[in-house]
């Protein structure tokens, strides 16, 4: 497409540290900046990757409001005029209340193209939220989902169509992934050693730490000098911490909090662990198997569909602290094992969930929609 570039506005709730978040930034960051110009949006506050980003130089705006205590309408009129102001191209939203007052606010004001992202699978499927996912599914050019399993909850539950449907999995910055040091430097740096399992991901239910958890005694006996470590924050981070001191664990469990140099974890862990109860496509799993480290993960969202059990990890299911702790000790108990699951995961991500595939897909949607904008 000739002409000017093409303004893409990006809207989320707020950008903190999640997986959503962070492909928003890698999509911010890694545009054509000769073909387009990028804003990301935040209804509420611009959170700790909004402001790296107005940091790096990246166009973010903040609306600064509570969605708990902002009513409804007010939400979607403060969107609105963000549109008539930025005058974006096209709108790409995310989650589901972006998705929702987003869209609503575009209604009638004539964008080339209106793109909505789902990037979890549903799990409380809430009659109210499917409706409007459908009705605004006819406001929408695009619906994006992340994975396979995310698209089939789509259809199901929401009953859109698929010519509307668009599958974008995630994608990651393999460069970002590479570190000087050893994995010993690495746990030397994190003031930790032995053998050395993590998790990544907010505190929360949906993400399963407390089954993790409760797989630690019988892995304790098997693994002499085990390490855990867990970055992320969030509403079960108290919840978990009882649970370490119940189970006697203080001094083999580290709850790191937020991370961003997520190279040095990753290169610090033996073993990286995905217990989570469900998913859409995780990007930190993606980030650990590019950083080639072994990974045991538990069957849910589009996992199965990047992980072979087997050949390029190791597969359980969910909510089964048993079945947990079964495969950590195979990996465990196997250094060639973890070698060639490692190598196996790496290759996956390189050849199918890198940064520029992704990026280069979200472009070609892009032009397209601009293109067909511009003509009608």
């Amino acid at each position: 497409m000739s002409g000017p570039r093409l303004k893409i506005l990006h809207l989320l709730v707020s950008l903190p540290v999640g997986g959503a978040e962070d492909v928003v930034a890698t999509v911010v960051q890694g545009l054509d900046p000769e073909r387009f110009s990028v804003t990301a949006a935040c209804i509420g506050s611009l959170g700790p990757v909004g402001e790296e980003l107005a940091a790096e130089g990246h166009q973010v705006i903040s609306l600064g409001l509570d969605l708990n205590r902002t009513s409804f309408w007010r939400v979607v009129a403060a969107v609105r005029r963000l549109l008539m102001d930025t005058r974006p191209h096209i709108l790409h939203t995310h989650l589901y209340h972006p998705n929702l007052y987003g869209r609503l606010a575009a209604l009638g004001l004539g964008l080339r193209g209106v793109v909505a992202e789902v990037h979890n699978v549903y799990t409380r499927r809430k009659f109210h939220r499917r409706l409007w996912n459908w009705l605004l599914a006819r406001a929408s050019d695009y619906v994006l989902v992340v994975s396979p399993q995310v698209w089939d909850d789509v259809r199901r539950y929401d009953w859109i169509s698929p010519s509307r449907l668009r599958l974008l999995p995630n994608g990651v910055n393999l460069a970002a992934l590479e570190t000087p040091w050893s994995r010993e430097e690495a746990k030397s740096r994190l003031g930790v050693q032995g053998f050395c399992i993590g998790a990544v991901g907010r505190l929360e239910e949906q993400k399963g730490q407390t089954f993790l958890l409760a797989a630690l005694p019988e892995l304790r006996q098997e693994i002499p000098d085990l390490t855990v470590l867990l970055a992320g924050e969030g509403r079960q981070e108290e919840a978990l911490r009882r649970q370490v001191a119940a189970l006697g664990l203080e001094d083999v469990v580290h709850l790191l909090g937020t991370r961003r140099d997520m190279a040095l974890i990753y290169r610090a862990l033996d073993l990286f662990i995905l217990p989570s109860l469900w998913e859409g496509l995780p990007l930190a799993l993606l980030q650990a198997m590019g950083a080639a480290l072994p990974v045991v993960a538990t069957r849910v969202g589009g996992v199965p569909e990047v992980i072979q059990d087997g050949v390029n990890g190791l597969l359980v299911s969910t909510g089964d602290s048993s079945a947990l702790a079964a495969a950590i000790l195979e990996a465990y108990r196997q250094a060639g094992l973890r070698q060639r699951l490692g190598a196996a995961a790496q290759l996956t991500v390189q050849e199918s969930y890198s940064q520029e595939t992704m990026l280069r897909r979200l472009e070609s949607l892009y032009l397209e929609l601009g293109e067909k904008g511009r003509r009608s």
